[in-house]
């Protein structure tokens, strides 16, 4: 493979790469604590946009059990949007195959 037409390739898959990564900003995952006590929703590129706690949770003696389950709702759903990347991204890069040490790159 020449030089250009590897660079064109790369280019290629740089603007593929950036419109999924607009993508994922717009798709949503979810992740649950204490059997759907606690959810909270994240974006695909990381951020939660949301947290959403059952009203039977919140009592003053139980406050340590909900901020156990907000944090185990929010480590989940920042693992599928992890797992959403990697999908949406490993569709660009496994076409990449022939670019040896350049698909790190992007």
């Amino acid at each position: 493979m020449n030089m250009q037409k590897l660079m064109k390739e790369a280019q290629k898959a740089q603007r593929k790469m950036a419109e999924i990564q607009e993508r994922l900003a717009d798709m949503t995952v979810e992740g649950t604590a204490g059997g759907g006590m606690v959810t909270a929703t994240a974006t695909g590129d990381g951020n939660i946009s949301a947290v959403k706690i059952d009203p039977s949770v919140v009592d003053a003696d139980e406050i340590e059990l909900l901020e156990d389950l907000v944090m185990a709702a929010v480590n989940e759903a920042q693992r599928n949007a992890k797992e959403l990347q990697e999908r949406e991204l490993g569709s660009v890069m496994g076409g990449m195959g022939g670019l040896g040490g350049l698909g790190g790159m992007f």
